[in-house]
């Protein structure tokens, strides 16, 4: 991942995200890896300063890691710093060791254990039909 130049992208909806440009063309770019930036203040001993914290943008909801973005939605687009880089490796690397040690358990959750898991939790509070 070192020698890669990773992207900022402002979208015109108001996320910042990091990712790989892995491919652009007259209406679209394909990127790998998006994770949304999410900036927030933070108190230390030395005062308040902006904390930035990475998480994943689309991913919970997909397994796939390449998207499809049309430049129509997209403000601006820069390089990303090098020390944005190495946070974006570093979390990247961090996602991938927790989609392995957690395969395994997710691999033993079955979509009936789900459906039993979520019917235990309804509460019914009346038996009585209004």
């Amino acid at each position: 991942m070192n020698d890669v130049t990773y992207k900022v992208i402002k979208l015109s909806n108001g996320e910042d995200i990091v990712a790989t440009l892995t491919s652009e063309n007259e209406s679209d770019i394909e990127i790998e890896n998006p994770l949304l930036m999410s900036v927030y203040p933070e108190m230390t001993e030395n005062g308040e300063h902006d904390s930035l914290n990475l998480s994943r943008w689309i991913q919970p909801y997909t397994e796939q890691n390449y998207f499809t973005l049309s430049k129509s939605t997209i403000v601006t687009t820069a390089v990303a710093s090098p020390g944005l880089s190495r946070y974006y490796e570093y979390i990247l690397l961090k996602i991938a060791d927790w989609k392995q040690n957690n395969k395994e358990t997710l691999e033993e959750i079955s979509n009936e254990d789900v459906y039993e898991e979520l019917l235990d939790e309804i509460e019914t509070v009346s038996k009585s039909i209004h």
